[in-house]
């Protein structure tokens, strides 16, 4: 593989892990661009179970906030442990 070829990077990635990764990035970019409120995406009992906001099951596992370090560093330790998981 060469180190400098990104989409071949990606397309190493296990399908699940690449559609977690794709998944989160789109979120945290939605959220960054104002086109979704971060309020829709969190886990809210009472929202989930009588206005059926069923999404929030689900969202609240890709949102890690704005582009930023942390957000780098949480995609790097899921992609590091999904390496270790599937390769080892």
């Amino acid at each position: 593989m060469n180190v400098g070829d990104p989409l071949e990077w990606y397309f190493d990635i296990p399908i699940v892990s690449r559609i977690y990764f794709t998944a989160s990035v789109l979120t945290t970019a939605a959220c960054a661009l104002d086109l979704v409120s971060p309020f829709t995406l969190y886990f809210n009992y009472k929202l989930i179970v009588e206005k059926w906001q069923l999404w929030r099951l689900v969202t609240n596992f890709l949102f890690f906030g704005n582009f930023s370090l942390d957000f780098m560093f949480h995609m790097c330790v899921h992609h590091n442990e999904v390496f270790k998981t599937f390769v080892h």
